[in-house]
């Protein structure tokens, strides 16, 4: 009799990591800035597409996207570039905007809130809970008898 042949296990093949292509902005925090490189013409241009941040380097062989980005935040960082887009926000946009539905809806229910107020005998009126001996109300200590 022979024993019992073990199977093999199977390698479990991790990915690799691979390097971003599209980085995070330095100024706005958009996921949106993007490293062109144009080998023909020796320049790398990295900008974003939400707040036009950009920056213009020499290519450089040997170098990868991720590199021009770190140059492109240090720049940032020293102050040496700004954004060409200003985001500038009126008070007016800021203000909620009126919709005649919700004007109508806010005073039925305020008209209904009157109504329930009126049924109830008004906001410091005492609240009864049953009536005779042994029974609570507002106002009054339980007691047993």
């Amino acid at each position: 009799m022979g024993r019992r042949r073990k199977s093999r296990k199977k390698l479990l093949l991790r990915p690799k990591k691979t390097l971003p292509k599209i980085f995070t902005c330095p100024h706005c925090g958009a996921p949106l800035v993007n490293v062109k490189l144009d080998k023909k013409e020796g320049k790398v241009l990295v900008n974003c597409g939400n707040c036009g941040l950009e920056a213009e380097f020499n290519y450089i062989p040997g170098l990868l996207p991720v590199d021009y980005f770190n140059k492109f935040v240090d720049l940032y960082y020293q102050g040496q570039i700004k954004p060409k887009k200003e985001v500038t926000v009126s008070l007016s946009q800021l203000a909620p905007k009126t919709n005649p539905l919700l004007n109508e809806d806010q005073e039925s229910s305020e008209s209904f809130n009157e109504s329930s107020e009126e049924l109830s005998g008004g906001i410091g009126s005492e609240e009864v809970y049953g009536e005779g001996e042994g029974e609570y109300s507002e106002g009054t200590e339980y007691t047993e008898e």
